[in-house]
């Protein structure tokens, strides 16, 4: 791999990961260090999606109706995930920080457990944190356009320039420097001491203040996701000439070194709050089509996609156990809209819009916290 397409896929990353929840319990893995064979690097990017096609259960579709109604702030979404929209950010609890940042500058952000917003910056490639009332900012250099939050939302992680890993844990005034160089991504922040690393393609050891230790699996994949309770990690395998277009996902238990559930229709995989589901989204073009709920079995137990040809889901995060929020736009004539789809069924709220909006290749005009 050039560093050239390294670059472009750590970048393409940054639009992959979003919908990642927040409010996660104890990860009661943080102090394994696993003592595992490092994988050889596979050559190539992990595939990006193809196409925008969803499969829907009639009990949630909805729409977004093409009104005039002028756009306003982004109300307070009734889970955990904070929203930023037009500059404001709206947190879970209903308060509102005015970053004052254009969303097409910021590619992720993340809130921490003592307020502090932390967001990945596109141009040029850094991440700023924010205080709680967003008055003030620190800027840091990154190498890369991404950033990895703590399943308790309690660190944050990214690479900088020098390609080591800086740590941001809550109530910290300054990030930590983790010993020895990161070949490319953090895959996950188990918590402020113990991140996953990999090369991108893969996930390849485990990075402690001691340094890196290798991670050995009987096949390589990259962690997307970590269970609230740390028993669990959602993981992609890496595309093979069967599955091309984005490989496999799967289940894997990190203590019996096993994947408990495989299934090749599966992408990017995040646990919702209680860890019973996950969301599987299929990611293209800075939007996301396939949106489905599947069980740990990863059998589909509820889908969603937004009616009209040219509809089309641009973000998705878990709201709370129970429901989705999802900014959904119209890539023809674009129109956004914020919606809050529950599980069980039922026509999605409307949180916010319908309002016009920018091209959603371009921009999520509702952009939802890691």
């Amino acid at each position: 791999m050039t560093q050239e397409t390294f670059e472009r896929e750590l970048s393409r990353r940054a639009d992959d990961v979003h919908g990642t929840p927040l409010s996660f319990a104890d990860v009661r893995g943080r102090a394994r260090s696993l003592q595992r064979r490092r994988r050889a690097s596979v050559a190539g990017a992990v595939a990006a999606v193809v196409a925008l096609v969803v499969v829907v259960p009639s009990a949630l579709t909805g729409g977004t109706d093409k009104g005039s109604r002028a756009p306003e702030p982004a109300p307070s979404p009734p889970g955990h995930t904070a929203v930023l929209h037009d500059g404001t950010l709206t947190l879970a609890d209903g308060g509102r920080v005015d970053l004052g940042l254009d969303n097409q500058d910021v590619t992720q952000l993340g809130v921490l457990t003592d307020g502090r917003t932390v967001v990945a910056l596109q141009k040029p490639y850094g991440v700023r944190v924010y205080s709680a009332d967003g008055a003030t900012h620190v800027d840091y250099p990154a190498a890369y356009n991404v950033i990895t939050m703590s399943p308790r939302d309690d660190a944050v992680a990214w690479v900088s320039t020098d390609r080591t890993a800086r740590v941001l844990a809550s109530n910290a005034a300054e990030p930590v420097t983790l010993p020895g160089e990161v070949a490319g991504s953090i895959d996950a922040v188990l918590d402020a001491e113990h991140l996953l690393v990999g090369d991108s393609p893969t996930t390849t050891g485990e990075l402690t203040p001691d340094g890196i230790t290798p991670l050995e699996t009987d096949e390589p994949f990259r962690v997307i996701d970590v269970s609230p309770d740390g028993d669990l990690w959602a993981v992609a395998f890496v595309p093979t000439v069967e599955h091309e277009d984005g490989g496999c996902s799967g289940l894997y238990d990190p203590e019996t070194d096993q994947v408990v559930a495989r299934d090749c229709s599966a992408y990017h995989l995040t646990f919702a709050p209680d860890g019973q589901h996950v969301v599987s989204g299929y990611y293209e073009n800075n939007m996301v089509g396939n949106v489905r709920v599947l069980d740990l079995d990863l059998q589909q137990v509820a889908a969603f996609d937004p009616p009209g040809a040219s509809a089309a889901v641009s973000r998705v995060a878990w709201d709370d156990a129970d429901h989705l929020l999802v900014s959904v736009t119209d890539w023809q004539d674009p129109t956004w809209s914020l919606e809050r789809v529950d599980l069980d069924g039922g026509d999605p709220v409307v949180l916010d819009g319908p309002a016009p909006g920018r091209n959603p290749e371009m921009v999520a005009e509702y952009l939802l916290s890691e």
